[in-house]
């Protein structure tokens, strides 16, 4: 054992005893024993930690015993205020009174999610900017709740706000980054809630942020985010989706309206921003022509035209705001709008082989995107600079190399999860089942999902790759499921809430899609049983993914789709297991399993449960189990 993995499996030992409850697992250890090492050379390290690892401390124990600064990137910010509301706080409690172990932590989130202090003034004034003549009362209510806020918060971050508020309140009273121009140039920079934040970060020796931050960070060359030696991505299989999404550039013609609008409010003269305005519409009409296509490169040529005369006009505009003398905030907000709309029409017309240009509908609004395929490029410098830990619970076969790295699916360090899956769950396919798009299937399928839940008790989350298949199921079963069994749909409530009341009720089931395939932790006997429809595999008409096929040539449904059905399937069967004393049965209603060569690529990451196609082994299972 390395010097460096000995110091860190003491600390470990040293913080276990003063964390209440905690207890020592051999694959946390082994964990900390890896990710130390890793640290201690410079390297990369791909690690997957099971369920109830206890991969939290698996990797800020090593940061801490190596005395190092580290990111910790998570997938998104619902496990970045998990980890700064429970986790950080229980470690630097346990640490606070020992001398070498002491450390301080910081959250950080983009610009928008801060209140803007600049924004707040203008209303206050009454300044024409930011007019509530024609904002509905209720959000004029809300807005005049978030001034009162504003004058009484450390933070000024919208997960503290202590009373509900709506994205249109909050708009009014935040800023992205495309419209700051800066602390340096903002009469309220010293005393910005952004700015604090970043000081705050600056100062720590752990930083939590999301991927999507981190990736614009590394859009922005690195300019946000403070010098780290360490980054850390915790739920790594999503990253490769939410950098390309980083990545990537979208248009509509709202965009180039509100950048005109921006224009306008700087500009003494409205000429050449009421063009841009009109540019917006016509980049409207233009796109509604596209719509559900993949374009090809070079772009047709009445929607090259339209990007091209928006660019000139945003290159005019920018010329004459450069030219006025006041140094107003409209100004500065608007020069900082134009030339980020500027670098986005650039983009998309520039493309690359690298790029898809596609149009979709997204709320009855044609939005034009320019994605990568592919996203190594985008990390392989920071691979180079900084050492890195990449962990999941399951690590999709082929994604370090996805991600630019050169560390084969053989190289992945697996720690064994505590649980003993073998006594503790069932695996059970449904093979008689008509399959997905026979007309007989509707009714076999929601016949099965009753019978299952008969078993169960109740205690059911039931997920569907199908809104309309939910409704259809939920429609179908409900009062059905037997005496006192209750049936929460998705949309019945807010997700918290509807937790909240399947947790408190186990005498019940919840109908879902994939929103509920993660994030979903619900320990005990309230979760016996987890139903997936079918395969989650990824939409046939995704124009990304289909280029990503087409680059794949033949192995494209083994190396693009199954991959992310495996990552899908095995996140919505995580939801099962939580603790030592939980059981159950995920089953898998889709006969295509036991006939098709890809069956044990999908079940990758649940291979490690005990499977049966017999339905009297679910029944056998239940009853010894509930006896």
């Amino acid at each position: 054992m390395t010097p460096a993995a000995k110091t860190a499996l003491a600390l470990l030992e040293s913080v276990i005893t003063r964390l209440e409850h905690a207890e020592q697992r051999e694959g946390q250890a082994d964990m900390v024993r890896h990710v130390a090492d890793a640290i201690h050379t410079g390297s990369t390290l791909v690690v997957q930690a099971g369920t109830g690892t206890g991969k939290t401390l698996g990797y800020l124990v090593p940061i801490l015993a190596a005395g190092q600064t580290a990111v910790i990137a998570t997938y998104t910010k619902a496990l970045q205020d998990q980890l700064a509301s429970v986790d950080l706080p229980l470690l630097e409690a346990a640490c606070a009174d020992t001398p070498g172990l002491s450390f301080s932590w910081a959250m950080l989130k983009g610009r928008n999610n801060y209140l803007c202090r600049q924004r707040v003034s203008e209303i206050e004034t009454g300044h024409d900017q930011l007019q509530l003549n024609d904002v509905p009362r209720d959000v004029v209510r809300e807005v005049g709740d978030l001034i009162a806020w504003a004058n009484e918060t450390e933070s000024g971050e919208i997960s503290d706000v202590p009373f509900s508020v709506g994205d249109a309140a909050w708009r009014k009273v935040s800023l992205g980054s495309d419209e700051c121009p800066g602390a340096a140039k903002c009469a309220f920079g010293e005393t910005c809630f952004t700015e604090r934040a970043r000081e705050r970060a600056r100062n720590a020796n752990v930083i939590v942020v999301n991927f999507t931050l981190y990736g614009l960070d590394l859009e922005q060359d690195r300019e946000f985010l403070p010098h780290h030696d360490i980054v850390v991505f915790d739920e790594v299989h999503e990253l490769e989706d939410v950098i390309s999404d980083t990545a990537s550039v979208s248009l509509t013609g709202r965009m180039i309206a509100s950048a005109a609008e921006s224009a306008r409010q700087a500009l003494s003269k409205q000429k050449l921003a009421n063009a841009l305005a009109k540019t917006g519409k016509e980049l409207d009409e233009v796109l509604g022509q596209y719509v559900g296509q993949r374009l090809p490169q070079p772009l047709p040529a009445d929607l090259e035209g339209t990007i091209s005369n928006a660019a000139h006009q945003c290159g005019l505009i920018h010329d004459e705001l450069r030219a006025t003398i006041n140094e107003t905030p409209e100004l500065l907000r608007a020069t900082a709008a134009i030339s980020r709309m500027n670098e986005s029409l650039s983009k998309v017309v520039t493309g690359g082989s690298n790029m898809v240009v596609f149009v979709t509908d997204v709320r009855g609004a044609a939005r034009l995107t320019a994605a990568p395929k592919r996203v190594d490029h985008v990390l392989s410098e920071l691979w180079d600079d900084t050492t890195a830990i990449l962990t999941s619970a399951t690590i999709p076969p082929g994604l370090p190399r996805r991600l630019g790295l050169t560390i084969e699916d053989d190289d992945i360090v697996r720690v064994a999860s505590p649980f003993d899956y073998a006594k503790q769950s069932l695996l059970y396919l449904a093979d008689d089942l008509p399959a997905p798009n026979d007309a007989q299937r509707p009714a076999k399928l929601q016949a099965r999902i009753r019978e299952l839940i008969s078993l169960s008790g109740g205690s059911a989350l039931v997920l569907f790759t199908s809104w309309n298949v939910l409704r259809d199921a939920a429609d179908a079963l409900d009062g059905k499921l037997g005496k006192g069994i209750t049936l929460y749909r998705q949309d019945d409530m807010p997700k918290k809430a509807l937790l909240a009341a399947f947790r408190d009720n186990h005498a019940s089931c919840l109908f879902a899609t994939r929103g509920f395939f993660q994030g979903v932790d619900v320990p005990g006997d309230a979760l016996r049983l987890v139903i997936l429809d079918k395969v989650p595999f990824p939409a046939m008409n995704d124009p990304l993914l289909d280029a990503r096929r087409d680059e794949a040539g033949n192995s494209a449904f083994m190396t693009v789709d199954v991959p992310i059905a495996a990552a899908s399937l095995a996140q919505a069967a995580g939801r099962l297991i939580r603790t030592a004393t939980d059981h159950g049965v995920v089953a898998i209603l889709d006969p295509r399993l036991s006939t098709k060569r890809y069956k044990s690529a999908v079940l990758y990451g649940v291979a490690h449960m005990p499977e049966t196609n017999d339905l009297r082994q679910v029944q056998e299972f239940f009853a010894s189990r509930l006896a």
